[in-house]
């Protein structure tokens, strides 16, 4: 008998078979992802049913992950979103079976219950997020005609989970997006009694938590240059860092530049510095990291000049030529 989450995977196949065009659209220039909580106060109807596969069986994960590739790549062809969709049938009931101590189910459960213990916790009057079977039944969901009631569901949950050491699992929530094939996933690693919660405050934060403007990088305009090959990690003079800068068509960074430069970090357009080096400035003191001193900026005392470290900082090319525009 086929289980109530396998009959609506099977209905979503309209659904995902637009995964191509939508695809196709993020990836003409101009258009940006969107953001996987989009649209924004829309709530997400989320199926209850949640599959939950053991990986430590890496020969048998790796079938099963093949099969996750099709509902997330949705190719379009409608032969092997089928095949790929009876499979999930298949799979949900074997790993029901297989799963430890009815460790699928208990994450099932769990999970959505601490999502709901937060929310009335934190006194949130419309859930983001509502497990519901949409009112369908899964003897409606076997007929072709009732394919579009699925409409109703924007959302589907799979776990897949692995033994660590001791009595802890790794498990790893996907949320998938029927209508475009897009997904997010949440980990978290901890004893098998406490990892669905740890898994849907994750979850929680992430949906009901404020969304902060994208990051703008200060100094976008510009770009950083590593010290000469042979300077690398290296104390060098003023002179010496100021000659290499002016090889590259750059020069030494104020102290403005270097402050924005070590907040924004290595990840942001910016740049690390330690905590235990001093950094040439283009006015002739040196730069001292934030998380070192209070005094960002001190004085040369050696009258012939201290070494130390440096970057070189230049303009684009491009936000030059946009600028003389």
């Amino acid at each position: 008998m086929p289980t109530p989450f396998a009959p609506v995977l099977l209905l979503l196949l309209r659904h995902l078979q637009r995964c191509c065009l939508a695809a196709a659209l993020l990836a003409l220039p101009g258009l940006a992802a969107a953001d996987f909580r989009d649209p924004e106060g829309q709530q997400f109807v989320v199926w209850p049913n949640i599959p939950v596969v053991r990986a430590t069986d890496f020969a048998e994960y790796a079938a099963d992950r093949k099969i996750f590739d099709e509902l997330h790549a949705a190719k379009g062809d409608p032969a092997t979103t089928i095949a790929a969709l009876q499979a999930v049938d298949q799979l949900q009931a074997h790993h029901e079976r297989a799963a430890l101590a009815e460790l699928g189910r208990s994450l099932n459960v769990l999970f959505i219950s601490e999502l709901d213990r937060l929310t009335r916790a934190t006194s949130i009057r419309t859930p983001k997020l509502r497990f519901d079977f949409a009112g369908i039944t899964p003897a409606e969901l076997q007929r072709p005609a009732l394919l579009d009631a699925t409409g109703q569901v924007t959302l589907l949950v799979y776990m897949t989970y692995a033994r660590t050491e001791g009595s802890s699992i790794q498990v790893t929530a996907t949320l998938l997006k029927p209508a475009d094939g897009s997904a997010q996933s949440f980990t978290a690693t901890a004893l098998a009694s406490q990892a669905a919660a740890a898994l849907a405050q994750d979850v929680f934060h992430y949906f009901y938590s404020t969304r902060f403007a994208p990051y703008r990088n200060p100094l976008a305009d510009r770009e950083w240059l590593q010290p000469a090959p042979g300077h690398r990690d290296q104390m060098v003079s003023l002179e010496a860092a100021s000659r290499y800068c002016q090889t590259q068509g750059a020069e030494l960074p104020t102290e403005n530049e270097m402050e924005v430069g070590e907040s924004s970090g290595v990840y942001h357009g910016g740049i690390e510095a330690k905590s235990d080096r001093l950094y040439h400035m283009r006015t002739g003191q040196l730069y001292v990291a934030q998380q070192s001193a209070d005094e960002r900026v001190v004085p040369n005392r050696n009258p012939r000049g201290s070494n130390a470290y440096y970057y070189c900082i230049r303009k684009k090319a491009g936000a030059a030529t946009a600028r003389k525009r």
